[in-house]
């Protein structure tokens, strides 16, 4: 099956994750073409309040562009995390990695994270705007999805 042209009804997912797939569509002839019938169709099957999660090496720089337009209003929040076996990995941090960055207008990080670092994975967790969000359980506002970076496991990540 094409990711651009998928054989799935409107609105039939909750979540997709990926790894690579956007990554591998970026790599190829008519990369921008490509990428945006991919997130049309990542749109297209998830249900409102649905989530993309992709999870790449390209920088804000690089992905915002394409997951931002006018077609695809999500709302974005971006965690950065070392690449297992890093030194910043073995470095550790302060802050939680279930906290999303906060990205500047100019898509950069501030000063804890540089852009160039070969050793950072990028995770964009993007929330599928309008229509009747995704009913989730009374009481609870989480999706149970499971991170690992610098052997710890994380789950229930919050939306």
């Amino acid at each position: 099956m094409d990711v651009r042209s998928l054989g799935f009804k409107d609105g039939e997912f909750d979540s997709i994750l990926d790894k690579g797939m956007f990554d591998s569509l970026m790599c190829g002839s008519s990369a921008p073409t490509s990428a945006a019938s991919m997130i049309k169709e990542v749109r297209r099957v998830l249900k409102p309040g649905g989530v993309y999660m992709l999870i790449t090496y390209g920088d804000p720089r690089v992905r915002i562009p394409h997951l931002k337009s006018e077609e695809a209003p999500w709302e974005i929040k971006l965690h950065v995390l070392p690449r297992p076996g890093s030194k910043r990995a073995h470095e550790g941090t302060s802050r939680p990695i279930t906290e999303p960055v906060s990205l500047g207008e100019d898509l950069t990080l501030g000063p804890t994270f540089k852009l160039e670092d070969p050793d950072l994975h990028y995770v964009y967790v993007c929330i599928k705007r309008g229509g009747n969000a995704v009913k989730r359980p009374s009481g609870d506002a989480k999706v149970d999805i499971k991170l690992c970076a610098k052997s710890q496991l994380i789950s229930n990540y919050e939306v």
